[in-house]
């Protein structure tokens, strides 16, 4: 069984304060170019019930709505600070298995159970989630939902062990016949751009999506919850929220001011190692992407 990382208190406080000191680069330089962001999932919920981190949470959610998230890719090279920070967008040169693209320290060092066999990017992480238009048709919403959890499951790559038996074992055929990298990247990539057709009228759609694991990939916001940003004090300093960051907040989890049981106040994610004061790429070969691990 493979034994992951444990974190004491002092390291998750370094790790939010090194996360809290990414997310104040990102969304300021968001605020500047006139890109549309908001905190979200734990980062939000943290937000509104604590003003700053949830006590066990160790990342920062975000997230953009599709027309913005443009705009970055095209700016973010040209404007951003791309030695210390990189922008991180699945293709098929780069997986790092993740659902959204990240944006990371490249002066840190964060492998997770999900990253440790890659290539790629391992530093520190903020998650995007990219705000989908939906079709106004629920018929057209559902298909569209297909074509987005394919492409979930082509990018990610790995089994969905929250869901069914019969979506486990079909995604359990499909990845075993198209193992190929280049295949893969073709059923995702076509996949998605037909799940992202409604972003041409992004600004008119009725309702948003983002497309990630589920069960938050069914799920349909209000888009004018998005429209807008307040920032809110977040620990230091402020951070943005969406305008209707209550109305998001109850839909996800309901009475989102109680705290929830003991069992379930630990991080989130499966840590292999930790370094916040060593570039990741001194660890290549070694903490990750290590030949004996390979497939």
């Amino acid at each position: 069984m493979k034994q992951y990382y444990k974190l004491s208190d002092d390291e998750l406080a370094a790790l939010q304060k090194k996360n809290l000191e990414i997310a104040e680069y990102f969304t300021n330089f968001c605020r500047e170019n006139g890109i549309r962001v908001f905190l979200c999932g734990g980062a939000c919920l943290g937000a509104i019930r604590h003003h700053g981190f949830i006590p066990w949470d160790d990342d920062v959610d975000l997230f953009i709505p599709a027309p913005d998230f443009k705009k970055l890719e095209e700016i973010w090279n040209k404007k951003a600070d791309t030695e210390h920070y990189s922008l991180c967008i699945e293709s098929k040169e780069y997986n790092d298995h993740h659902l959204t693209p990240t944006v990371r320290d490249n002066y840190t060092t964060f492998i997770t159970e999900e990253t440790c066999q890659t290539d790629t990017n391992q530093g520190v992480a903020l998650e995007i989630g990219v705000l989908n238009a939906c079709p106004d048709s629920p018929i057209a919403q559902k298909i569209q939902l297909i074509w987005a959890a394919g492409a979930s499951l082509f990018k990610a790559q790995r089994l969905p062990n929250r869901q069914s038996k019969a979506i486990y074992n079909a995604s359990k055929v499909l990845l075993g016949v198209f193992r190929g990298k280049g295949i893969r990247y073709f059923f995702w990539s076509t996949m998605e751009n037909w799940a992202t057709r409604a972003n041409e009228n992004y600004e008119e759609a009725k309702y948003v999506r983002e497309f990630t694991m589920f069960p938050y990939i069914k799920w349909l916001y209000h888009r004018d919850w998005f429209d807008e940003m307040r920032w809110v004090p977040f620990e230091n300093t402020e951070l943005p929220v969406p305008k209707g960051c209550e109305e998001y907040l109850t839909q996800r989890y309901g009475n989102y001011m109680e705290l929830p049981p003991e069992k379930d106040r630990h991080p989130e994610h499966r840590i292999v190692f930790i370094d916040l004061d060593t570039p990741y790429k001194e660890y290549r070969g070694i903490k990750y992407f290590i030949k004996s691990d390979r497939h």
